[in-house]
Order: C-alpha cells, then sequence, then structure tokens
C-alpha cells in the first residue's frame, strides 16, 4: 500500500490555500463497503471488535458536519489548517474535493485497530456526528492521528 499523500499533493493542489501544505493522506473505505469478508463486516458494523454496542457510523447515515462525505471510498487529506476529503475513482485516482472542515469543527480523531492489517479511523465532529472508515495499517493511521493532534488548535 503507497503513501498517498504525494498522490493527493499532485492532483489535489488546486484544494491547497496560499502556504497550506499537505502532512498526510490516507485511502478510507466505508465500514458498509462490499471489499470485506462478511466475518469482518459483522465484527466492525455491530461493535463487537470497538467494544461498542452501536453500530458503526456509516457515511450513509451520516447527519450534521459528516454529511458531506459520500459514503464511497475516499481520501482524506490533512493540511496545517484543515481535513480535506477527495473522492477516489474505482482505479484510485483523486477525483473531486468533496469536504473540508477547519480543524475547530472535529472535535477528535482516533484510529482503533480492529484486525492484523488495519483498522476504523474515526472523525468526531464538533456537533456530536462522525463517520468511520476502513483503513490498512501500511497506511500508517497512526501518523495521520499524530499530525492532526499537532496542529489542532
Amino acid at each position: 500500500m503507497p503513501d498517498f499523500t504525494k498522490r493527493v499533493a499532485k492532483a489535489a493542489g488546486a484544494s491547497l490555500g496560499p502556504g497550506e501544505s499537505i502532512r498526510k493522506s490516507l485511502a478510507g473505505q466505508p465500514p458498509g463497503s462490499l471489499t470485506r469478508g462478511m466475518n469482518e463486516k459483522f465484527n466492525v458494523e455491530y461493535g463487537i471488535v470497538r467494544g461498542r454496542k452501536e453500530k458503526a457510523r456509516h457515511a450513509e447515515e451520516a447527519v450534521g458536519l459528516g454529511a458531506a462525505i459520500p459514503p464511497r471510498n475516499v481520501y482524506l487529506t490533512l493540511t496545517e489548517r484543515r481535513l480535506l476529503v477527495h473522492t477516489m475513482s474505482k482505479v484510485g485516482k483523486v477525483e473531486d474535493l468533496v469536504a473540508e472542515y477547519d480543524y475547530r469543527q472535529i472535535a477528535d480523531v482516533r484510529f482503533e485497530k480492529t484486525r492484523l492489517d488495519g483498522g476504523v479511523l474515526e472523525l468526531t465532529f464538533r456537533d456530536d456526528t462522525g463517520v468511520d472508515f476502513l483503513i490498512t495499517q501500511r497506511q500508517k493511521p497512526d501518523v495521520f492521528v499524530a499530525v492532526w493532534e499537532d496542529h489542532r488548535g
């Protein structure tokens, strides 16, 4: 799994403001995607691995700030000031900027390892809504979380 930071920087440079640069990008997959195995689907959707009783937060069910994120594969990108969300084509190309969030709109970013090769990245917004994404461990989601923690206000 490549580091997507360079790919997003090359394709989405127009999304950046003056003096803004990309710190880390991840390819995120919604919890309801068809490419997962049935066992993983059961565990993540019903919170067994996550230790929660509520269902995982799907983008298709999102309300509030998270509603702008479509229920499909996306690139999640952190800059010094914002979280950018770009759609991803079926072959992995960076497409449209569909959502952007100032760090003041984000309450928490956490990664919870739920399997050997990955886990769930949880985005929680200040309006108490959120969206979850499946992320592979090889993308270094812990670095993504560290970048957010270093730059949040």
